[in-house]
């Protein structure tokens, strides 16, 4: 009886070692988590394709092609001169009265007490401008501004003399000088009366 009973606690003893071992070797075997997440992470990771960089704004702009604009090409209008003498032909009298008026005024203004106006600027642009001596008007032409058909419409003419003068010199040689000046009068007749008139002369 006693080696049966001995025999049993030998046996108990020897299953709760193998029981002891077991329960060792199972947890020696426990896999960690977190390594394994972390491998499969890494392993998911890889066979991600790689993403191609953003390009920058400067990068867009250089790929983008604006096209140029067409180049347009603005035909002539050659109706002008047309236009132009079909109003000459319908206000012949009208523009034939303010040259005429227009050219007297201004000639009286340039002429006005002996070239006075002329002499002041002669005086103020050459050097050593003793006297002035003689005038001759080349050539004139006149511009219409306004013709002011309208009633209480002024009339504005642009006379232009082309004069070429002659003058001394305070010092040197007693010798005429030559010199062309352009003599620009603006005439403007006040509501287009004939008598109501002002003159503006400028030399160049």
């Amino acid at each position: 009886m006693e080696k049966q009973n001995g025999l049993l606690v030998t046996m108990l003893v020897i299953l709760a070692v193998l029981s002891l071992i077991t329960t060792f070797v199972s947890l020696g075997s426990r896999v960690n988590e977190q390594d394994l997440a972390n491998k499969v992470t890494a392993q998911v990771i890889s066979q991600i394709p790689a993403q191609d960089p953003v390009p920058t704004a400067a990068e867009i702009a250089a790929l983008i092609t604006v096209p140029s604009a067409p180049e347009v090409n603005v035909p002539e209008f050659k109706s002008d001169s047309h236009v132009q003498d079909l109003w000459e032909d319908l206000y012949a009298d009208e523009i034939d009265e303010l040259e005429t008026e227009a050219y007297d005024v201004a000639e009286l203004e340039l002429v006005d007490h002996d070239y006075k106006l002329l002499t002041r600027w002669l005086e103020e642009n050459i050097e050593g401008f003793d006297e002035l001596k003689d005038v001759d008007v080349e050539d004139y032409e006149i511009n219409i501004i306004e013709l002011g058909l309208d009633e209480d419409e002024d009339k504005i003419a642009e006379v232009v003399f082309e004069l070429e003068i002659k003058y001394t010199l305070n010092e040197g040689e007693a010798t005429k000088y030559k010199k062309d000046v352009l003599a620009t009068a603006t005439v403007t007749f006040d509501e287009g009366e004939w008598n109501d008139e002002d003159v503006e002369l400028v030399f160049a």
